[in-house]
C-alpha cells in the first residue's frame, strides 16, 4: 500500500531525466565532432554529426520532452524561470529556420567585371536580386609594416559603392556581404554571401530574451549578488615596485657602457609588426631564444649588442634553449668545414630551427628594423611606459605571491582552529590586505599593457590567463563567503602558473584584422569571467548560477560576432563546440529539482571536478589540440 505512490511518481521522475540524459548525449556528440573533424576534416564531421539526420532530431526530441517537462512543473509560475526557457526554444527554432531556409555562398568579383552570381555551399549556381561590381581591392597594412590591418573592397552596387571590411559588410536586398578572400594579384575578391530573411532574426530575439530573463532570475535568486550592489569599495595601499636593473659585471663578452646602452634601449624599431622599443626587441629575443631575462649577468640590450661586436664569440655561447631542457650554442649548427660555411643540424626541430634563424638575423643586421620615414613614432610617456612594463616580471612575481598567499590562508584556516580569535582575525586581516596588493599589481600589468598595445589586452593566451587571475581574486575579495576558503587563491595561483610556465606569448602584437570589432572586449572578458567563477563554484555552489549565466551571454555575444566578421552567427568551430558542451555540463547541477543527487554537497563537488576537465578542454586544450578560426588564441 505503501509503496504505490513511489511506483506512480516513477514514470514522471524518468520523464523528468531525460531532457537531461540527450544534453549529456548531445555533449558527448558535439566532443567527438570535434575529434572527428581535427582527424578527417571539417566535411566529415558535418556529415557524420553538424549536419545528420540524428543529430537534429536529437535537438527536436530534447526541445518537446523540455516543453513537457515545463508543463509538468508549472513553470509559468516563475516568469524568469519561463522566459529563460523559452528563449532556448527560441533560438533552436531560429537555428532550425536558419538550416532550412538560409542561403550561403561565395561572390567572386574581378576587377572592372560585374557579376550577378554566387556559387553556393554546394558549389550549385544562384543569382543575385542586383549585380555587383568590383571598384578597387586594397591591403591595409600595420605603418612601417607588412602585417595586415585590414582588407578592403570597394564594391559597387546599383549606383552605390559599398565599402566592405573585417567586421564591415554590406546589406543590399536582405543579402550580407562579408569579406571573405581575394586573388593575389589585388585584383580580385571573394565575398561571402549569406541571405536568412527569418532564422537569424528569430535566434537574436532569443538571445535577446535570454539575457533579460537571466538578469532577473539572478536579481531575484543569487542573495550575494545584492549585498555585492550594497557593499563599499574596499580601499588599498599602493604597492612599490622592485626595478631590476641592468646589471654590469665583469665578463669577457664585450660589452656596451650603461649609459650607452641605456640611450639605445629607447631608440625605436619595427618589431613585432609594431613600433617599439629596442630594448623591448632585444628582451623578446633573449627570452625566445635563451628563456630567461639575463644571459650570465647580462642584459637583453648587452646581449643583443654584444653578439653584434662579436660574433664569433658569441657563436660558442650555450645560450640556444633546446626543447630536452638542455642548450646548444650556434656553432653546434654551423660546418666550417666548406667555404662559405654552411649549416647543419636543422628540420628536426621547428623551434631550435627558429631561434638558429633569429640569431642569423641578428648577425647579418637584418632583425633590427629602424623606423621607416613617414611613420609615426611613439610617443616618449608611452616608450618610458613600455621599458618600465620590460623590467618587471609581472607573472613570475604575481605567482610566488598567490602561492604564498595560498599557504597563508592555510595558515589561516589552521590558526581558526587551534589559535584564539584575535589571532586568528589578525592572520585574516593580513591575507586580505595581501590579496588586495596582489591585484592592484596585476591590474597595474594590465592597464600598462592596454596603454602600450592600443587595444584591450584580451587577444591571446597569455592576455586571457592575466585576465582570468584578476577576475578571480576580485571575486576572492569582494565575495565575503570565498574570503575564508583557503583554495580560493589556489586557481589564480596555478593560472599564473601556467602563464609563466606553458607555451604561452607574452609578446605584445598587433590585431589580426577580424579581432578589430567592438565585439571583442565583451565577448572575452564575459567568458573570461565566467571561467573564473566556474572554477571557484567548486568552493561555492552560489556563483554556479552566475557562472552559467555568464558564460551563455559570452557564448551568443561570440556568435554576432561571428555573423558579423565571418556571416554566419554559428559555424561549429571546435571553439564554439566546446564552450556550448562546456555550458551544457555546468547547466545540469542547477536542476537538482529534477535530479535530486546532486543537491548534496559531496556529489556536486566530484561532479564539479569532471567539469572542469571541459573547461580545461575549452580553454586550453582546443587552442593546443585542435584548430579552427580561434587557432590565432
Amino acid at each position: 500500500m505503501t509503496q504505490t505512490p513511489a511506483r506512480s511518481s516513477s514514470p514522471w521522475q524518468k520523464l523528468r531525466l531525460w531532457p537531461f540524459v540527450l544534453l549529456m548525449v548531445l555533449a558527448v556528440a558535439i566532443a567527438a565532432a570535434t575529434l572527428v573533424e581535427e582527424v578527417w576534416g571539417t566535411a566529415a564531421a558535418h556529415r557524420a554529426v553538424y549536419g545528420s539526420v540524428w543529430f537534429t532530431a536529437l535537438w527536436v526530441i530534447l526541445a518537446a520532452l523540455g516543453v513537457r517537462v515545463m508543463l509538468r512543473l508549472n513553470i509559468w509560475k516563475r516568469p524568469a524561470t519561463l522566459a529563460l526557457h523559452l528563449s532556448f526554444l527560441m533560438i533552436l527554432c531560429g537555428a532550425l529556420l536558419t538550416a532550412l531556409t538560409a542561403r550561403r555562398g561565395y561572390l567572386h568579383l574581378r576587377q572592372g567585371v560585374p557579376s550577378s552570381h554566387y556559387a553556393r555551399d554546394n558549389s550549385a549556381a544562384s543569382s543575385l536580386p542586383f549585380t555587383a561590381r568590383l571598384d578597387s581591392f586594397y591591403i591595409l597594412h600595420y605603418p612601417g609594416t607588412e602585417a595586415p590591418q585590414d582588407y578592403v573592397s570597394h564594391v559597387r552596387i546599383q549606383d552605390s559603392v559599398y565599402v566592405i571590411s573585417m567586421n564591415r559588410i554590406a546589406e543590399v536586398q536582405g543579402y550580407r556581404l562579408y569579406q571573405s578572400s581575394y586573388d593575389p594579384d589585388l585584383q580580385g575578391t571573394v565575398l561571402k554571401v549569406n541571405y536568412d530573411p527569418w532564422g537569424t532574426g528569430l535566434t537574436y530575439a532569443g538571445y535577446l530574451m535570454l539575457a533579460l530573463s537571466m538578469m532577473c532570475s539572478l536579481l531575484a535568486d543569487v542573495p550575494w549578488i545584492r549585498r555585492l550592489q550594497n557593499r563599499r569599495k574596499t580601499a588599498g595601499c599602493i604597492m612599490a615596485l622592485l626595478m631590476m636593473g641592468l646589471p654590469a659585471k665583469a665578463d669577457p663578452l664585450p660589452t656596451l657602457p650603461q649609459s650607452r646602452l641605456l640611450m639605445m634601449e629607447q631608440e625605436q624599431v619595427i618589431w613585432n609588426d609594431r613600433v617599439a622599443p629596442m630594448g623591448t626587441m632585444a628582451q623578446e629575443f633573449l627570452l625566445k631564444i635563451y628563456g630567461h631575462r639575463t644571459y650570465r649577468g647580462l642584459s637583453p640590450m648587452q646581449v643583443v649588442t654584444s653578439w653584434q661586436m662579436d660574433p664569433q664569440q658569441w657563436a660558442s655561447q650555450p645560450i640556444i634553449k633546446l626543447t630536452d631542457g638542455g642548450y646548444g650554442c650556434l656553432n653546434d649548427y654551423i660546418d666550417y668545414s666548406t667555404m662559405p660555411p654552411q649549416l647543419k643540424g636543422l628540420g628536426t626541430d621547428a623551434r631550435t630551427d627558429e631561434k638558429v634563424g633569429l640569431i642569423l638575423m641578428l648577425m647579418q643586421g637584418s632583425l633590427v628594423k629602424p623606423l621607416p620615414e613617414g611613420v609615426e613614432p611613439a610617443s616618449p610617456t608611452r616608450i618610458r611606459a613600455e621599458l618600465f612594463y620590460n623590467r618587471i616580471d609581472w607573472t613570475l612575481w604575481s605567482m610566488i605571491a598567490c602561492f604564498v598567499l595560498v599557504v597563508a590562508s592555510g595558515i589561516c584556516a589552521y590558526a581558526r582552529i587551534r589559535f584564539v580569535q584575535s589571532r586568528h582575525t589578525s592572520l585574516f586581516r593580513l591575507v586580505h590586505a595581501g590579496s588586495i596588493l596582489l591585484w592592484l599589481f596585476l591590474a597595474v600589468s594590465f592597464v600598462l599593457r592596454w596603454y602600450i598595445a592600443a587595444r584591450i589586452p584580451l587577444a591571446n593566451s597569455y592576455e586571457t590567463m592575466v585576465f582570468v587571475a584578476l577576475c578571480i581574486l576580485s571575486l576572492r575579495i569582494a565575495v565575503p563567503s570565498l574570503r575564508r576558503e583557503t583554495g580560493a587563491l589556489l586557481p589564480a595561483a596555478f593560472v599564473l602558473l601556467v602563464a609563466h610556465l606553458g607555451e604561452t606569448d607574452p609578446c605584445i602584437t598587433p590585431l589580426v584584422p577580424v579581432l578589430h570589432s567592438p565585439w571583442l572586449s565583451a565577448h572575452v572578458s564575459i567568458i573570461m569571467l565566467s571561467y573564473a567563477m566556474l572554477v571557484l563554484s567548486i568552493i561555492d555552489r552560489r556563483m554556479l548560477k552566475t557562472a552559467v549565466f555568464l558564460l551563455a551571454v559570452g557564448i551568443f555575444l561570440g556568435a554576432v560576432w561571428a555573423n558579423v566578421s565571418w556571416g554566419s552567427y554559428w559555424s561549429w568551430d571546435p571553439k564554439e563546440s566546446w564552450a556550448l558542451v562546456t555550458m551544457l555540463v555546468y547547466s545540469l547541477p542547477l536542476h537538482t529539482q529534477s535530479i535530486p543527487w546532486l543537491k548534496s554537497d559531496r556529489a556536486y563537488r566530484i561532479y564539479s571536478v569532471v567539469a572542469l576537465c571541459c573547461l580545461a578542454m575549452t580553454y586550453w586544450g582546443v587552442n593546443h589540440l585542435l584548430g579552427g578560426m580561434h587557432s590565432y588564441n
